[in-house]
Formats: C-alpha cells, structure tokens, sequence
C-alpha cells in the first residue's frame, strides 16, 4: 500500500460517514415534513399550531418547498464530501451544519404555516 493511500484513508471514511450523518438529516427532515402535512384527521383541536395530519391547506407547498431546499442542500454537502476541496473537511463540516440548520427551519416553517 502506497503512503498516499493511507494517508487519505481516514479522510475517506470520515467524509463517507459525514454523508451518512447529511442522509439521515435529509431523510429526517423530509419524513418530518410531510408528517406534518398530510392530513390524517377530519376533525382536530383549535389550537395554533395544529396538530400534525390536521388540514392546513398552505402545509402542503410549505413541504415541498422546504423538501426542495434540504434536496439541493443536500446533494452540495454530498458533491463537498466527494470532492474535499484541497482535502480540507470545514467546507464538509459547514455544509452539514446548514443543512441541520435547514431541516429544523423548514421543520417550523411547516407546523407554525398559518
């Protein structure tokens, strides 16, 4: 095995598991999401915000664009796991962060639509 190999090794395996982490944010969010905003009830509570499955009519597009946002947020921090610009991991790190950072706005952004 060549030195150059076992040097970014490590790398690799941190940047597969860096994805691994970016995926079940991504998935999360999105199962969030439409948890959220598919109606499951006919009749529900007059409380603000309205319980998940209730019928909101503005939950709908408010998931999907906030599934369309954590997608593209996603497939960045992927191409950045990928391509480690200069073999450098804070690009990496800061692309998960937002995306986080993402899910759980557009998680809100979805139970308080009014």
């Amino acid at each position: 095995m060549s030195e150059s190999a076992e040097v970014t090794s490590p790398a690799r395996a941190g940047s597969w598991l860096g994805l691994a982490a970016a995926t079940v944010i991504a998935v999360a969010a999105w199962v969030g999401y439409w948890w959220l905003a598919v109606p499951r009830y006919d009749i529900c509570a007059a409380v603000l915000p309205a319980p998940a499955g209730c019928r909101i009519a503005d939950r709908i597009p408010t998931a999907t664009l906030w599934t369309a946002i954590v997608a593209v947020l996603y497939l960045a921090t992927a191409a950045l796991a990928v391509v480690r610009p200069r073999g450098r991991w804070w690009p990496f790190g800061v692309g998960v962060a937002v995306l986080a950072i993402a899910a759980l706005w557009g998680y809100r952004a979805v139970l308080y639509q009014i």
